[in-house]
């Protein structure tokens, strides 16, 4: 059978789209953390929101996947008072890619 590309694999290949799919992602992906680390934690916007000095829309803008102003002060505060912790991770970009 041939092996066939998907069309985000198809897409991918340009590398405008796949700089700009990739920010997207990871804007989406720290909207869903925070939302995740909350839920497990039990508590609502508002209750997280008083635990870090701030507002209930706040946090509902961090967890927004069209928010990207985030702050590591806040991303911090919002994990400790979920009970978890902040990590950053910086890597090489991939060999190849200019």
């Amino acid at each position: 059978m041939k092996n066939q590309k998907s069309w985000i694999d198809k897409k991918n290949e340009n590398a405008r789209f796949k700089k700009g799919f990739e920010n997207e992602l990871e804007k989406l992906s720290i909207g869903e953390q925070i939302a995740r680390m909350r839920a497990i934690a039990g508590i609502t916007q508002a209750q997280l929101a008083k635990k870090i000095g701030t507002t209930a829309s706040a946090i509902s803008r961090y967890e927004n996947a069209e928010y990207d102003r985030y702050e590591l002060r806040t991303l911090r505060k919002i994990a400790e008072a979920c009970g978890g912790k902040l990590q950053l991770i910086m890597q090489p970009a991939d060999e190849g890619a200019a």
